[in-house]
């Protein structure tokens, strides 16, 4: 405590303890005159006596009494304050806030956050879902300090982190044949009914699976479209069609339907992290170190509970299926990798 107002308060502190100015100097490694003459100031700048020096051992006055249990308050207070700030600096203390995408609500979010919250429990993380178009906008205007979200993104004020791949998969009535295959060629869904999440509710995926046509060259019968993800997955259960989500749905475990990977070409817009490449934040950079260091972890844990996606070791190369052998090959290849990938831009 630098403060010469607080130091002064400690010095009376410590002499109303101890009751004697001796013992006092001797806890505050100083000599006992220069403690005497502190002890006058302060009495000076308030225009009261603290201390009645006439009786042995000495006793506190009125006015020194009413100072010494509002004088231990203050500095216990004070000691609070500068310890909180020291955490702070250390990322140990603060308050971010978070912007996701559905599919990272539903998918990695939780994962990161729980063990965020288990290192930095002192730190409350602020969640809002929010697509794309509007995390970057408020991450420039200071509104959040931490986006996930799906590329691409190329502004210089932001800092991109590739965090997991989150490719399409298809989801399929568990009852559809194709329930039974372990990874699906794209060729195969050329007469399949689909169901679409719509354009306005995810942009991002909407595109991703008019891409996914346009690579297969394949334009399956579109049955409806919907602008939420719980009616795309009852309408999935229900038999009217399949569909093609972000494989991070796959945690949402819906009864009666399954997901299964593709193979071949796929689109590639990967779950990442996004942030002020100017924040500086202890809080934040703790986060983002959480998050790539869990994202492996995650992976993990979602291939135990669903061993239909497979293995990260053993990437399919990509490629166009022949037609006549699509089938074939969606029978015996069964791996597919959601795997994590990190680079800074």
């Amino acid at each position: 405590m630098r403060d010469p107002e607080l130091r002064l308060l400690r010095y009376f502190v410590t002499v109303a303890e101890e009751r004697h100015f001796g013992r006092a100097a001797e806890r505050l490694h100083i000599a006992q005159p220069p403690l005497s003459q502190q002890i006058q100031k302060l009495e000076r700048q308030l225009g009261v006596d603290l201390i009645d020096r006439s009786r042995r051992p000495i006793e506190l006055t009125d006015a020194g009494n009413a100072l010494f249990a509002e004088a231990k308050m203050a500095l216990t207070h004070a000691e609070r304050a500068f310890a909180a700030a020291r955490r702070a600096a250390i990322g140990q203390l603060g308050h971010l806030h978070i912007a996701a995408l559905q599919a990272a609500v539903d998918g990695i979010l939780a994962h990161v956050m729980r063990a965020h919250r288990r290192r930095y429990p002192n730190v409350k993380l602020e969640l809002t879902e929010m697509d794309t178009t509007d995390q970057l906008a408020h991450l420039l205007e200071h509104r959040i300090d931490i986006g996930f979200l799906r590329g691409p993104v190329d502004d210089p004020a932001l800092t991109i982190q590739t965090l997991i791949d989150d490719p399409l998969a298809v989801v399929v009535c568990a009852d559809n044949p194709l329930a039974e295959l372990q990874r699906i060629a794209p060729s195969l869904l050329a007469d399949q009914p689909m169901v679409l999440w719509t354009r306005s509710a995810a942009a991002t995926t909407y595109a991703d699976v008019v891409e996914l046509f346009r690579l297969h060259n394949i334009e399956p019968p579109i049955v409806d479209e919907v602008p939420r993800i719980q009616t795309v997955l009852a309408l999935v259960a229900s038999g009217a069609g399949s569909a093609l989500l972000p494989t991070s749905f796959i945690n949402l475990s819906r009864r009666g339907v399954r997901f299964i990977p593709l193979h071949g070409p796929l689109p590639h817009r990967p779950l990442a992290l996004a942030w002020r490449s100017s924040n500086q934040s202890p809080s934040v950079h703790c986060f983002l170190d959480v998050a790539v260091q869990e994202s492996p972890h995650y992976l993990d844990e979602l291939r135990q509970h669903y061993p239909q996606l497979g293995s990260p070791s053993k990437r399919p190369s990509p490629r166009l299926p022949l037609p006549d052998t699509a089938l074939n090959e969606s029978r015996q290849e069964g791996d597919h990798d959601v795997g994590a990938a990190g680079h800074r831009r």
